[in-house]
């Protein structure tokens, strides 16, 4: 068994004034039948990222129905953690609302940007959300120094969430003098979605051949949690796709060369996904396992899909 890309399914091409350019990290929310609202973050003519959608139709084919008129969650205010942009990764239902967990920047100096984890909420669907707080619900601080950013949660039961998120443990030059980032991933739990815990625990460490793990998707399985993520790997310098499985949540073994990663750069060097693939969502329809991910250039590209099978 393997992952069979089914091809690219949206590019941002000024559609809206708003969607200029990038589909980065997308995330799925089932409307109901073969119907899925798929949000993704995307840049302005100011490269400032706010989030929409596309909703399509999963059948035999991948049809587009609607694309989003306005921003579902735009930047934050002038000076706020998320005024220069935010990528939201993580939608979970509780009761009658969608909870979407975001990283907010805001850009620093020398070509530094700094990264929170904050909340919006939708009581209408997901068509539209409203910020929890003008703060963020997770910082930096002795754990994370530098970011903190890519939140995947899981409500596992009424009073235990968990959060998986990409922990920025270093800055450095290269010999090139070229600014470099170093991030894993990292736990926090929480009892009712809202206030965090860190852990403190690395749930998915660097390794040798790896630089940054980003946005972690986790499922829960009938002995423990599996996780797809995305890593920098060194001998290209380009994002590939990892695999991994747990107990607890708390500590992933990496199985990077199980089936399950398995889905590599086209070999047609003319392909949206020639160099990179990245940021996976794998989420199951119809007795099927799909996977959502990001090409070349964080997104640039636009994303597409791919069936288990």
């Amino acid at each position: 068994m393997g992952w069979e890309k089914l091809g690219k399914i949206f590019v941002a091409n000024k559609q809206r004034d708003w969607i200029c350019s990038y589909a980065t990290v997308p995330t799925p929310l089932y409307l109901g039948e073969d119907n899925f609202r798929i949000y993704f973050s995307t840049r302005d003519s100011f490269l400032r990222n706010q989030v929409g959608f596309i909703e399509i139709k999963l059948r035999d084919k991948v049809e587009i129905t609607h694309i989003s008129e306005k921003p579902v969650i735009s930047f934050g205010d002038l000076g706020h953690f998320d005024c220069d942009g935010i990528y939201a990764t993580s939608l979970v239902r509780s009761g009658d609302d969608l909870m979407f967990y975001y990283a907010g920047w805001n850009a620093g100096l020398r070509g530094l940007f700094y990264s929170s984890i904050g909340l919006a909420i939708s009581k209408d669907g997901g068509s539209t959300f409203e910020r929890y707080s003008k703060a963020p619900i997770l910082g930096r601080d002795e754990i994370d120094p530098w970011a903190v950013m890519a939140p995947f949660v899981l409500k596992i039961s009424e009073s235990k969430w968990m959060m998986w998120y990409a922990s920025g443990i270093k800055l450095l030059y290269d010999e090139t003098n070229k600014l470099r980032s170093r991030y894993d991933i990292k736990t926090a739990i929480s009892k009712d979605g809202y206030t965090w815990e860190k852990t403190g625990d690395t749930a998915i460490s660097l390794g040798s051949r790896d630089t940054n793990i980003a946005r972690a998707c986790v499922l829960p399985t009938h002995s423990g949690y599996e996780v797809w993520y995305p890593y920098v790997q060194k001998s290209v310098d380009q994002y590939r796709i990892g695999y991994g499985q747990s107990v607890n949540g708390l500590c992933f073994t990496r199985m990077d060369d199980a089936p399950q990663s398995k889905i590599l750069p086209s070999e047609d060097e003319s392909s949206w996904d020639n160099k990179a693939v990245t940021y996976p969502y794998v989420f199951e329809h119809r007795d099927q396992r799909y996977m959502l991910f990001n090409g070349n250039e964080f997104g640039k590209s636009g994303f597409g899909l791919a069936r288990w099978c």
